[in-house]
């Protein structure tokens, strides 16, 4: 048996094991506006839908949020403040984290594999074959809770095809511009308590969901050859004061619906799983912190 060392809390939990690698914060701060990504717009009826030329880059588009960090290892961000992880992409050693939904008012939480930096009086601690597994002078990871999102409420299935009023059961749904100058969202969100005080959240990953027409213009039991304006939309979470949000909305890079309305239903929703949501509390973190 190898020797290490186990710390554990004053309730029995245990805060750190030297076998182990801890996360650390790393930074925190706002997002910030870093590129638009273009909507598109299907050609023709007559192309083939899963062909990347049947499409052509439309006038509208996303304003993508993001930050940037350098030396990124194994990272998982957190965020309080609207938004949805779309991506990241790597130049060299700065790793960029993508955000759609999002707003300069969104907070971010970037954690990774504690690193032997900062000075100071404190404890650091080793695996065997000298890895860095704690350093006390960094603020560790401490995931609060674990909460799935609900599942969608009972579909009418027209054509075959099962419609659902909201991706989520008990959600409400409303169009939303999340910057000034942007475009209008078809979002969804339902919001679950955690307790007092602020909280972030971060997803491991997102489904991908159907939306169709809005502004009234086809009846919600029409079946779907009668309509022709769909998108598509992706869903995640983020935390706020007293818990944290489900949220889905219009996805990255999608085909172009622009309206002021809430959407009439939701196609094509994965059922055999749900978006996990890893919660924080934020309240004892720097901010913003680098």
């Amino acid at each position: 048996m190898s020797a290490g060392l186990k710390v554990y809390k004053e309730d029995g939990s245990l805060l750190f094991d030297t076998e182990k690698i801890t996360y650390g914060l790393l930074k925190s701060g706002y997002l910030s506006y870093m590129l638009n990504w273009p909507r598109l717009e299907y050609r023709s009826a007559n192309l083939p839908p899963n062909e990347g030329s049947s499409y052509a880059e439309s006038s509208f588009s996303d304003a993508i949020h993001g930050f940037s960090v350098t030396g990124a290892v194994a990272p998982i961000v957190f965020i309080s403040g609207t938004g949805i992880s779309c991506g990241s992409s790597k130049s060299g050693d700065t790793t960029t984290f993508y955000f759609i939904g999002a707003s300069p008012n969104t907070k971010f939480y970037y954690f990774d594999t504690m690193r032997n930096t900062m000075n100071g009086a404190g404890l650091k601690c080793y695996d065997e074959a000298g890895t860095l597994t704690f350093n006390s002078l960094q603020y560790p990871l401490n995931i609060v809770d674990t909460i799935s999102a609900p599942a969608p409420p009972t579909p009418t299935v027209v054509g075959g095809i099962a419609q659902y009023t909201v991706p989520f059961a008990g959600a409400t749904k409303q169009a939303v511009r999340f910057i000034n100058s942007g475009v209008y969202y078809c979002v969804a969100r339902i919001f679950i308590a955690v307790g007092s005080g602020e909280y972030a959240a971060s997803t491991t990953f997102s489904r991908s969901l159907g939306q169709g027409i809005m502004d009234g213009m086809s009846a919600p039991g029409t079946p779907f050859p009668a309509y022709g304006n769909q998108q598509a939309h992706m869903d995640g979470a983020y935390g706020a004061t007293g818990g944290i949000y489900f949220m889905a909305c219009d996805a990255a890079r999608t085909t172009m619906i622009y309206s002021t309305a809430a959407p009439n239903r939701y196609f094509d929703i994965p059922t055999n799983r749900y978006p996990q949501a890893l919660v924080i509390k934020t309240d004892n973190l720097p901010f913003p912190f680098n």
